[in-house]
């Protein structure tokens, strides 16, 4: 890998990858814990999430590129994370809730970092249509870690109480 673009390529298809098995881990999560809010929360993050993947996939064709992966190591982290809590801790309703929050800020600051990255390769390397459909993601992801930021500290004070 010697350019700019390359590496533009490499983070696209590691943040698709990303947003692929969000999908995917979104639905679990919203399966696994008790607060409805929580629920309904991680359930329109997942639709939100197809459209981000719908965004990369524009991305890939103003680079003239299939949409296609690059195993996301971050991502993996994070979810296995989460599944190995659930399977190994067996925590209670309250915990589990207050745990899947800060999980999920994980991943959404995880998301935001790695759009904030493609966001300035796209503008180095004058994809100017790229950064706008980033910047549009990345206010999603934003918005998304305060209304987490929200739920969390909701949640923990019942946890406390």
């Amino acid at each position: 890998m010697d350019t700019a673009r390359e590496l533009f390529v490499h983070e696209l298809k590691d943040i698709y990858d990303a947003e692929s098995k969000l999908i995917k881990a979104l639905g679990t999560m919203a399966n696994k814990v008790t607060d409805p809010e929580l629920q309904k929360s991680f359930e329109e993050h997942q639709k939100v999430t197809e459209g981000h993947a719908q965004r990369l996939e524009k991305v890939f064709e103003l680079v003239d590129r299939k949409p296609s992966r690059q195993p996301c190591h971050g991502i993996n982290g994070l979810i296995e994370e989460f599944s190995d809590f659930v399977k190994k801790e067996s925590p209670a309703d309250d915990v589990l809730n207050v745990f899947a929050t800060a999980a999920a800020l994980k991943v959404e600051n995880y998301e935001i970092t790695a759009y904030k990255s493609l966001l300035k390769l796209s503008d180095q390397i004058g994809l100017s249509e790229a950064g706008e459909l980033f910047q549009e993601t990345l206010k999603e992801e934003q918005d998304t870690a305060t209304q987490l930021e929200a739920v969390s500290q909701q949640l923990g004070q019942v946890l406390a109480a």
